[in-house]
This record gives C-alpha cells, sequence and structure tokens, in this order.
C-alpha cells in the first residue's frame, strides 16, 4: 500500500480478498496514493477517516454489499465521485450501479491504459485546480487541506480527519457562528436532517486534541443554544 499524504489525491479502493494481480498493477502509478480494503464495513470506515478523492468500489464486494455501501455513502455525500468495479460488462448491473449512486463504471477485462487512464481523469476533476488556495493560516492557526495537516503557533496539532474537516469549517468562518446542522453540512458533508448530537462529542475532541498538542486552550467558543464559533487566537508574546 501506498502512502496517504494529502500532496497527492487519495483513491479508495473497495475490493474482495480475491482480487485478480491485475487490479494491484492498475494501482501503481506516482501520481496518486491508494488504499485498499476488502470488506463493505473497512470502505465505510475509511471514507469517514482518509476522505479519499475517489471511491473505486467493486460489485463483488461482501460485509455489506456494495449496494448497501453505495446507498450509505450517498447518504453523506453527493461530492464524492464513485467508479463501480465488475468483472465484465453486465447491461443490467450497469444500470442498477448508475441509478444506486455511481458515477462511473469500470470493467477488469477494460485494456489497462484505459483503466489508469480514467482513474486519473476522475482522480484530476476531483482535485482543487488551485493548490495555493487550500491553505488557510491566520497567523496563528496554519491548515493545509493537500497535506491534512494542522498548526497552531508553530506546534503541529495531530488530528483526525473529521477533527481536521470541523476546525476548517469552523476556520473558515472565522467569527461567524455555526449551527450543529451547518457543521454536518460542511465538516461531515452530510444531509442537514443527521444527528446534530454527534457535533457536541466531535468538538469536545477537538478541543482535547489542540489543548493536548500545544497546553492551551483550544479557539472554538460554544455560543449556548446556537453552536460554535471559531475566535482567531492572538499571537504568544515574544
Amino acid at each position: 500500500m501506498t502512502s496517504t499524504g494529502r500532496a497527492l489525491p487519495l483513491l479508495l479502493v473497495a475490493t474482495p480478498a480475491d482480487a485478480p494481480p491485475h487490479v494491484l498493477t492498475t494501482l501503481r502509478d506516482p501520481r496518486f496514493t491508494y488504499r485498499m480494503v476488502h470488506t463493505g464495513q473497512d470502505a465505510l470506515r475509511d471514507l469517514y477517516r482518509y476522505r479519499p478523492d475517489l471511491l473505486l468500489l467493486s460489485l463483488r464486494l461482501r460485509n455489506p454489499g456494495p449496494w448497501d455501501v453505495l446507498q450509505r455513502v450517498r447518504e453523506m455525500t453527493e461530492d464524492l465521485c464513485v467508479m463501480a468495479l465488475d468483472r465484465t460488462y453486465r447491461e443490467r448491473t450497469a444500470l442498477r450501479a448508475l441509478e444506486a449512486g455511481a458515477d462511473d463504471l469500470l470493467w477488469l477485462d477494460v485494456p489497462l491504459p484505459f483503466a489508469k487512464a480514467l482513474i486519473l481523469a476522475r482522480l484530476r476533476r476531483a482535485m482543487p485546480a488551485d493548490p495555493a488556495g487550500q491553505l488557510l493560516d491566520d497567523g496563528v492557526l496554519r491548515l493545509d487541506l493537500l497535506t491534512r495537516e494542522a498548526s497552531l503557533a508553530g506546534t503541529f496539532v495531530p488530528l483526525t480527519a473529521l477533527e481536521f474537516d470541523l476546525l476548517f469549517a469552523l476556520a473558515f468562518n472565522a467569527g461567524q457562528v455555526l449551527t450543529p446542522e451547518q457543521l454536518l453540512a460542511r465538516a461531515w458533508r452530510s444531509r442537514p436532517d443527521g444527528d446534530s448530537t454527534k457535533v457536541k462529542h466531535a468538538v469536545l475532541r477537538l478541543r482535547r486534541s489542540i489543548a493536548r498538542a500545544t497546553g492551551r486552550d483550544a479557539p472554538v467558543e460554544t455560543v449556548r443554544g446556537v453552536g460554535y464559533r471559531y475566535v482567531p487566537p492572538r499571537p504568544a508574546r515574544s
């Protein structure tokens, strides 16, 4: 498995453990990184944890199967590109995949150069065009969307994928109060009717992560009865 540094686009591959060897050949490319999982449960876990740029979903996946995974993915987000993978073209199965939420289709019997070109085309579309625009820096807090790294007052802050996205959503709207529903849509990329109680616990974990790494309070305020707000911290005095 290659590195998952976000300077390169990340492909999540969900396929049974007995996938044909040339699937791995398709994935060896210096222009992207990948993670491979072998169950639907692991695919959903890694989608939540790593926020990949593309999901390559085998229609032979189990536990749960591909149709359940597709449904869960589309309940979470409409933005993630999903490419369904099957052994060979079957019209009924292809139509079902597209109707269930897949964006594209790929078959194991297509020529290798075409398969890789299609994956790269989809990844280019998923990645931001302007890397410079993916850096948020207010002089104290620095968030790099490409590397997925956060630092506060020069101290690296290890964050989970969700904690990073939550902090970015708040800091991008510095001084503005965001409701739990707004944070669900921006950090979880889920629908507004999601469970807003999860926001409270995620904010608590985010605060603890920042405090452990920096020894200072997290610059995230609770506005009682409304939501949460990022307040830009003052630079430390020299």
